[in-house]
């Protein structure tokens, strides 16, 4: 009840402000820069909004490289992202701000995403843009109840928003095919164009690959044969505008299939990915504006173990079963000279279960369970002058039920968790050229079934999985990040950042085996980050830009219990991280876009005495393009990707590795 009462509080003197008569809000030059969306859900200079945010365009994305076919890849490049993704058919499980690889969430239109599934499934052509916000996201925006992988996860370091097309000028088509190392071919499709106030698209994407061994030698992968896989995406999207501009109704659904084997001959998988976003807004007077947005996420995944000896035989099949509702509703009201209130309710529903299959004719639960969770939030952002004031409050509430655990009816079935978070930030433009900026946030993370129940016996010493832990805590965080940004003459740009996060009751993943891959959740007393990042951009003309960033980050974990992780640092997390990238355009239609990336390493495990160190060292990456036809706004490019040009074949966790050196060539074409 008193948490209650705070919201109560915070509220009516958010409330109040509206009442009161500030000052003319500075709109120079130096604040109409390019609009985001993320920071307050409503479009707004970047000048506006206390926390620093990135955007990835169209352009920028063409000239990276996605080796693994994970939009995690477009994102290695930007200061603070350690990016780990296992191999073409694995996830990410790299890190943002050095905290681990689930506190910074995916987000398609504002609507959480899960981040290690489906920067796999989603196809970039139907998207904008892409919006990176550093630092904590809790209180606009609420943790995802995914119960896979790592399990839950939460904004507490940031969030990434894939915003999708949704206005188009003119009908266009594009068509992509390429070719390249390990038999690897892709056709790409899309369509978009426009009827009246509706706008729309539509694409296919289609890959298919021999691949090749991404384990270590002798891994626990006994690869036999090249580990073939066929993917499949099939998208579509449209947005409805009403005649006055005040009403926008979108639009939007996927579905992935992607299947094949890792390299055995009863190690085939079989997943099936399904994603529906829609989404209303209605400015219901020119200071109020209504929005909200439902989503659907199914994901189907399934597997099997295999016996290894001199002939392979079938141990099981096993599958793993996610649908997740996100749904939100939120109200923003430009009162007095400019200021901002938010306000909203959101919520999520899931369910998971796990199944195997034994070979005895029937499937069997492992895990099952239920869980929601809702939260009411509010945000007022203040502007007085060259003075930007902003404060959030959010009420979150979760409850799990859960039927099976690690195939037994659990203990207690039911658990709930209530949590009071806040968010407060300041911005002050102090002249044309500089400003300066500091935030704080807290979050709350329950543990995901996953974790808790496992997808293996405690006991297991064959099967590669997940090993129960019941007696998981929450986790309670806390972010603080603060810096400048300098617009200097000659279209320069810098900025530098230092940043603080700190995680009570840290569930951490260790590596608890190797050979089988074998991971276990465990709370792991205190974990921290703190650091501090800064980048420079920098175009000349219209034919070279250049940008470099590094990113230095101490973590620590602080476990008084267990003196085999106190002291250790963040699994997965880089002590440096650096890149430097150059984007040069000739008048006859040559681009060149060279990037090298540079991560100094990283353990798997916050266990001293059982874990390893990975060291990917400096990777290079170049995109070469060619347009050899245009009239008309058609046009024809032929393009080279040319990943890990030094051939760099570094380990990865769980004894895969970077398979080292590749390339494929192909042609785009636009009419």
């Amino acid at each position: 009840m008193k948490k209650f009462k705070l919201i109560i509080v915070g509220i009516f003197f958010a409330f109040n402000a509206v009442s009161q008569d500030y000052a003319d809000t500075v709109l120079d030059t130096t604040l109409l820069q390019e609009m985001v969306v993320t920071a307050s859900k409503v479009l707004q200079p970047k000048g506006l909004i206390t926390q620093k945010i990135d955007v990835i365009t169209q352009d920028d994305i063409l000239g990276r490289i996605s080796e693994n076919r994970n939009i995690a890849d477009v994102l290695k490049n930007q200061a603070g992202a350690s990016v780990s993704v296992l191999s073409r058919n694995d996830a990410n499980w790299g890190t943002f701000g050095g905290i681990g690889p689930k506190y910074s969430t995916f987000m398609l239109n504002g609507l959480p995403i899960d981040a290690f599934v489906d920067p796999m499934t989603l196809d970039l052509m139907a998207v904008e843009r892409i919006e990176v916000q550093r630092g904590p996201a809790s209180v606009m925006y609420s943790n995802y109840l995914s119960q896979d992988f790592a399990g839950n996860q939460s904004p507490l370091a940031g969030t990434i928003n894939m915003i999708l097309k949704e206005r188009f000028e003119k009908p266009a088509t594009a068509f992509l095919t390429s070719f390249g190392s390990y038999n690897t071919y892709t056709s790409q499709l899309y369509h978009q164009n426009s009827y009246g106030n509706t706008h729309y698209f539509t694409g296919l994407n289609y890959e298919r690959s021999d691949y090749t061994d991404y384990g270590i030698e002798n891994s626990w992968l006994n690869m036999q044969k090249n580990p073939e896989y066929q993917k499949t995406k099939i998208y579509g999207g449209l947005s409805w505008f009403s005649d006055d501009d005040r009403q926008k109704f979108s639009l939007f659904a996927n579905r992935t299939m992607h299947n094949g084997d890792a390299g055995r001959l009863y190690r085939g998988f079989d997943h099936n990915y399904n994603l529906i976003n829609a989404g209303y807004s209605m400015k219901l007077t020119n200071q109020l504006t209504l929005q909200a947005g439902i989503g659907y996420r199914n994901y189907d995944r399934s597997w099997q173990e295999s016996n290894f000896n001199i002939v392979d035989s079938l141990l099981s099949n096993n599958g793993v079963v996610q649908n997740i509702v996100p749904a939100d509703v939120s109200v923003s009201y430009i009162h007095g000279r400019g200021h901002l209130l938010t306000a909203g309710i959101d919520y999520q529903g899931a369910d998971y279960f796990t199944w195997g299959d034994p070979l005895v004719g029937y499937k069997s639960y492992g895990n099952k369970s239920t869980a929601m969770q809702t939260g009411v939030y509010v945000q007022e952002e203040l502007r007085f002058d060259k003075l930007i004031v902003r404060a959030g409050l959010r009420f979150n509430y979760t409850k799990n039920n859960i039927a099976f655990l690690n195939n037994w009816a659990p203990v207690q079935s039911t658990k709930e968790w209530d949590k009071l978070l806040y968010s407060g930030g300041l911005k002050y433009n102090a002249i044309e050229y500089l400003s300066v900026f500091a935030n704080v946030g807290t979050s709350f993370m329950t543990p995901g079934l996953r974790s808790v129940g496992g997808t293996i016996q405690a006991n297991d010493t064959v099967n590669s999985g997940q090993i129960p832990n019941p007696d998981l805590l929450p986790e309670a965080g806390l972010g603080i990040d603060a810096g400048i940004e300098l617009r200097l003459p000659y279209n320069i740009s810098f900025t530098a950042r230092g940043f603080m996060l700190s995680v009570e009751d840290a569930i951490v993943e260790n590596v608890v085996s190797q050979n089988p891959s074998q991971t276990m959740s465990v709370n792991a007393g205190e974990t921290s980050s703190t650091g501090a990042e800064v980048e420079i951009k920098h175009s000349i003309g219209n034919s070279l830009e250049w940008f470099a960033n590094a990113t230095y980050m101490k973590t620590e974990v602080k476990n008084p219990h267990d003196a085999d992780q106190d002291g250790a640092t963040v699994p997965f997390a880089p002590e440096l991280i650096a890149n430097v990238g150059i984007s040069y355009t000739a008048p006859f239609g040559l681009s060149i876009t060279p990037i090298v990336n540079y991560n100094d390493g990283f353990y798997d495990s916050s266990s001293k005495s059982g874990r390893n160190f990975f060291k990917p060292g400096l990777v290079l990456n170049a995109h070469i393009a060619m347009n050899i036809y245009e009239k008309n706004n058609n046009n024809v490019t032929c393009f080279v990707n040319l990943y890990n040009i030094t051939d760099n074949q570094y380990e990865l966790p769980w004894q895969f590795k970077d398979t080292g050196f590749s390339v494929t060539g192909g042609l785009r074409v636009n009419f």
